[in-house]
């Protein structure tokens, strides 16, 4: 399927998509390694842009004065305001991406999260302008996508995703925007061999998370450290997802 083929991703009301997001909140481990890569330290206030149900988001207040959380599907906004109700320094914003600027601003955000969120939008481009116009100059942006278009398959489209990425193909798009790219790599080589044989061989067609059983996603919630070593030592030259960090000029 081709990316104007691809269908399109009702973020709305979508209780699978939410479902999807509670199974992943099991992998912690996984979300503290994105941050890891994403670095140490963060300016504030910071926005978390597709928030989902605040796995991410969690592991990214303890790192920030002040965290926004901007997200458009009514599940999704119900558990982040039930999950973060005590935390005063976490807002909830029901925001649509595509119009998102305004927001941004209002809370004058000087660092934008976004993960696995690009790959849903239509235009990608659009949506990180409105990025690039909200931040200051010198604003950063974190970005975490799917990679390696010719894993596309069955599993991509049952998920809503328009596309995903090469290093490259990522860094232009962010580039065109007005970013600078700090850096830009791949990450989770171990992925690639399992997701290749669920999209492209077995050809299932169900959301990622649905792929696996609990039993699975808590086994790899243990072997993740060892996951972490196997990158630092391939580099990795291929990955699940790509990993962005970039300045606003």
């Amino acid at each position: 399927m081709s990316r104007q083929d691809a269908p399109g991703f009702e973020y709305r009301d979508n209780a699978e998509h939410h479902e999807a997001q509670a199974r992943l909140g099991n992998l912690t481990a996984y979300y503290a390694w994105t941050l890891d890569l994403f670095g140490r330290a963060f300016d504030g206030p910071a926005a978390d842009a597709g928030a989902g149900s605040g796995h991410f988001s969690s592991l990214l207040a303890d790192r920030v004065d002040r965290l926004v959380l901007l997200e458009g599907g009514v599940q999704n906004l119900e558990a982040l305001r039930h999950r973060f109700a005590s935390r005063g320094n976490i807002s909830v914003e029901d925001c649509d991406l595509t119009s998102c600027e305004e927001t941004l601003r209002r809370h004058g955000v000087r660092s934008i999260f976004t993960l696995d969120v690009l790959e849903h939008l239509p235009d990608d481009l659009a949506v990180l302008r409105q990025f690039h116009s909200a931040l200051p100059p010198g604003g950063r942006l974190f970005i975490k996508v799917p990679a390696l278009q010719w894993l596309y398959g069955p599993v991509d489209e049952a998920s809503g995703h328009y596309r995903r990425y090469s290093r490259r193909g990522l860094g232009r798009v962010v580039q065109a925007a007005g970013f600078d790219i700090d850096r830009c790599h791949y990450m989770n080589i171990a992925g690639v061999a399992p997701y290749f044989l669920k999209s492209r061989v077995l050809k299932r067609q169900e959301n990622f998370s649905r792929t696996f059983t609990p039993k699975q996603i808590r086994r790899i919630q243990q072997v993740m450290p060892y996951l972490r070593v196997i990158d630092r030592i391939t580099g990795p030259f291929l990955g699940l997802s790509v990993v962005c960090v970039a300045t606003r000029r």
